[in-house]
């Protein structure tokens, strides 16, 4: 897990004034950590689908809020298969969202542009369990096509008080 928070780290201060990027642990265990952590129970779709995080991802937000002298905060989102589009809306500074479990179709955009469908947008993507999304100030993403249940980790980053 630790690979995982350096990994986050170098990604966020290399790209927070760049834009978006994209990230694939090396660690090949860092996954499967992050399915370890105890997390809540699935809610019941169409009951609210963005939770607080748990122990685990309170320790992983507070260490990559040490390196970065930030305030980090986790959330899990959990969609369902068919379920309709879901936007992220900055909660803070930036965010990252991993996919833990399942897949969907994402589109980044810059706060004030419409992200309605339309030909493919050049920050359109395919994420896919593993990956990491890295969404800078200014931005939002809008998210679709959930074929699967899908589970997410957002880190949302804010400035200290």
């Amino acid at each position: 897990m630790q690979s995982f928070v350096e990994e986050l780290a170098l990604c966020v201060a290399a790209n927070g004034a760049k834009g978006p990027a994209l990230l694939w642990s090396e660690d090949p265990t860092t996954v499967p950590a992050l399915l370890g952590l105890s997390r809540p129970a699935r809610p019941e779709p169409g009951t609210g689908s963005s939770v607080p995080g748990g122990p685990g991802t309170e320790e992983l937000a507070a260490e990559l809020g040490r390196r970065l002298q930030l305030r980090v905060r986790s959330f899990y989102r959990f969609l369902s298969a068919g379920s309709p589009v879901t936007e992220g809306a900055p909660r803070g500074a930036e965010s990252t969202v991993t996919v833990l479990e399942g897949a969907c179709r994402c589109v980044l955009s810059r706060i004030g542009e419409d992200s309605a469908p339309r030909p493919p947008h050049p920050l359109g993507m395919r994420l896919r369990s593993g990956g990491t999304l890295f969404v800078p100030r200014g931005h939002t993403y809008r998210l679709s096509e959930f074929y699967a249940p899908t589970t997410l980790l957002e880190l949302h980053l804010e400035c200290p008080d």
